[in-house]
C-alpha cells in the first residue's frame, strides 16, 4: 500500500512539473513575439478600407464618389458603401459599383464566393454644408 501511494506522489510530481515548464514556455513565446500575437488580434478588428474610384465608367452620372468597404477578417463579412449627391445618384449604377469592388476585392483576398447577409439600403440625408446626399449600402459576407 506504501508503494502504491509513493509512486502515485512521484507521478503527480512529475506531471505538476511538465505542467508548469509547458506554461512557462508559452509565456516565454508569447514575450519573445509580440508581433505574431498582435497580428493575430489585428485579424479579429474590422478595418476600413477607402477604395479609389476607378470604377467611373459604371457610374457615369455620378460624380464625387466616396465608396468604402469596412471589411471584418475573422468573419469574412464586408460593408460597401457607395455614397454621392442625390441629385447624380442613380441606384442601379451603385449596385454595379458594388459588384465590382466586390469582384476585385475577392481577388486580391483569394475569395471564391459571397452571399449577400441582409437586403441592401439607401439612405438619404443632408451634410454638414447642407447638400442633399445619397448613400447605398450592401452587406455580404466571403468565403473561401
Amino acid at each position: 500500500m506504501k508503494k502504491i501511494f509513493i509512486l502515485a506522489t512521484a507521478i503527480m510530481l512529475a506531471a505538476g512539473t511538465a505542467f508548469a515548464q509547458q506554461e512557462e514556455s508559452l509565456e516565454t513565446q508569447m514575450a519573445l513575439d509580440p508581433l505574431e500575437a498582435a497580428n493575430s488580434y489585428a485579424d479579429t478588428k474590422t478595418k476600413i478600407l477607402p477604395i479609389e474610384d476607378k470604377y467611373s465608367s459604371l457610374h457615369p452620372k455620378a460624380k464625387n464618389v466616396t465608396i468604402q468597404l469596412e471589411f471584418t477578417p475573422l468573419t469574412g463579412e464586408v460593408i460597401f458603401t457607395y455614397t454621392c449627391m442625390q441629385s447624380s445618384f442613380d441606384l442601379g449604377e451603385a449596385m454595379n459599383v458594388a459588384i465590382a469592388v466586390y469582384e476585385d476585392f475577392a481577388a486580391e483576398n483569394q475569395f471564391k464566393h459571397y452571399t449577400y447577409a441582409q437586403k441592401d439600403k439607401k439612405k438619404y440625408f443632408k451634410d454638414d454644408k447642407g447638400v442633399r446626399m445619397a448613400t447605398y449600402t450592401s452587406k455580404v459576407i466571403f468565403t473561401k
